[in-house]
């Protein structure tokens, strides 16, 4: 087993979220963490690494079968370990944690994605309210009672407004954990992100920006292979590089959701939503806009600058 390089400094415990469970997972060198804040393209991350892993269109399984959730309160623990043993491919694994909440192993691979605050909260909106209606509700209440004893007997989501602009005003202005200051109703992603951000010169930590991966699939695939020491055909990565388009991915979401609770609950709203970055431009008002603003100082300015594509925005 690999010594930690950082021993996790917090921990972030929820109906939805357990960082102690990392505690309990053994390495395997060359293992793979994906890890970003909601809604900042976990999946989308998690399907190319895929494709990469397994070099071909057609996963073998279910991705979230494929690429767990470690960190995710709901599922049983020895599950999810008895599972990661028995891989005998590249193991891939999701987290939503920052690096201070992680053990960091040098000799695994951190992928880390970044995505516009502004974009990030009106998606994050949508996937709150679409996580509060009746069947994802239920699905994942039923997730929590076959924790087993000791579970709550219902899930506590909290209430999401309607209502876009109050959200917002509540996203940048809120947090689930007094440490951090914005992100409701889950963690934070700029402390998330910052946490990476300050270790980014580490060899094994590469981070991807959401936007470049809508500009340049390719070639972010490209980078994000070599990075992970895989070799790929120029001959089948145009294939591979479709397959990982959110038009793809929408169309073949039985390749995506296991068929466990939570994953018939993942699957029962439109996840992937639009995928598309610049929505609010037209829903934003100035004061709205400043509360970004304010969210972004908390980040050091060269992260500000990596973090913002839009020209006109001050950083």
């Amino acid at each position: 087993m690999s010594r930690s390089a950082y021993p996790p400094s917090r921990v972030y415990r929820s109906e939805l979220l357990d960082s102690t469970r990392w505690n309990s997972f053994t390495p395997r060198p060359g293992d793979i963490v994906i890890s970003t804040a909601t809604k900042a393209g976990t999946t989308w991350t998690q399907r190319i690494v895929a494709s990469l892993i397994f070099q071909t269109v057609r996963l073998p399984r279910p991705l979230m079968e494929l690429s767990p959730w470690l960190d995710m309160a709901m599922v049983p623990l020895p599950d999810v370990l008895a599972a990661l043993d028995r891989q005998p491919h590249r193991r891939f694994i999701k987290t939503h944690l920052p690096l201070d909440a992680l053990p960091f192993h040098p000799d695994v691979r951190y992928v880390v994605v970044g995505r516009d605050l502004r974009d990030l909260a009106l998606s994050t909106h949508h996937h709150a309210r679409s996580m509060s209606s009746p069947g994802p509700r239920a699905a994942l209440a039923a997730a929590v009672r076959a924790h087993g004893d000791g579970a709550p007997a219902s899930l506590r989501l909290p209430e999401v407004p309607e209502d876009v602009h109050a959200f917002w005003r509540e996203f940048f202005t809120r947090s689930a954990y007094p440490w951090e200051s914005d992100g409701w109703p889950y963690n934070s992603p700029t402390h998330h992100l910052g946490s990476w951000w300050e270790h980014r010169a580490e060899p094994n930590i590469c981070l991807l920006h959401y936007q470049d991966m809508l500009d340049d699939l390719e070639g972010q695939t490209r980078r994000l292979a070599d990075f992970l020491g895989i070799a790929v055909d120029d001959r089948t990565l145009p294939a591979l590089v479709r397959a990982c388009t959110f038009a793809e991915m929408k169309a073949k979401k039985d390749e995506i959701w296991d068929s466990g609770l939570t994953g018939s609950a993942l699957g029962t709203w439109d996840f992937f939503h639009k995928g598309t970055s610049g929505q609010w431009r037209a829903q934003c008002s100035e004061a709205e806009l400043a509360l970004h603003e304010r969210a972004l100082r908390r980040l050091p300015e060269d992260l500000r600058r990596w973090l913002v594509r839009d020209p006109s925005a001050s950083a």
